[in-house]
């Protein structure tokens, strides 16, 4: 009687995103927010709360340029509970617990390395580094 093992190899990949914060104007209730963005769509259930947002211009002074380039739009995280409104820096609590909940690292050594970098973004602030094994 012959006995065959198949061996199955997963191969896990992980993905990386950056979470920042960013000032945004809010056109409907006329005041400035810091809002939380997404590098990319994320992997997970992290992406039902993210959607692609046309920024509009936070000061007429400040004006993209070939060596500054301005995005123009920005993957955008709304709040767990009403996906209508939009998460700011506030919700930082919310948000860290729905993504452990939800099978997500936060990468503290990651993010404190880039918070010591002298390499900045001029317009978002680094929140904190996830990750996720797909």
């Amino acid at each position: 009687m012959k006995i065959i093992i198949y061996k199955i190899i997963y191969k896990m990949v992980l993905k990386t995103y950056a979470i920042t914060s960013q000032t945004y104007y809010d056109n409907r209730l006329t005041c400035y927010k810091n809002i939380l963005v997404i590098n990319n769509i994320p992997v997970g259930e992290l992406s039902k709360h993210v959607k692609i947002l046309n920024m509009p211009k936070v000061s007429p002074f400040k004006q993209s340029t070939d060596c500054c380039p301005i995005k123009s739009c920005e993957y955008i995280i709304y709040k767990i509970d009403n996906s209508h409104e939009i998460m700011t820096v506030d919700d930082i609590p919310d948000l860290l617990g729905f993504l452990m909940e939800n099978g997500y690292t936060i990468d503290t050594s990651l993010t404190k390395m880039m918070n010591k970098s002298d390499v900045k973004s001029s317009i978002n602030k680094l929140v904190c580094y996830i990750s996720i094994n797909i």
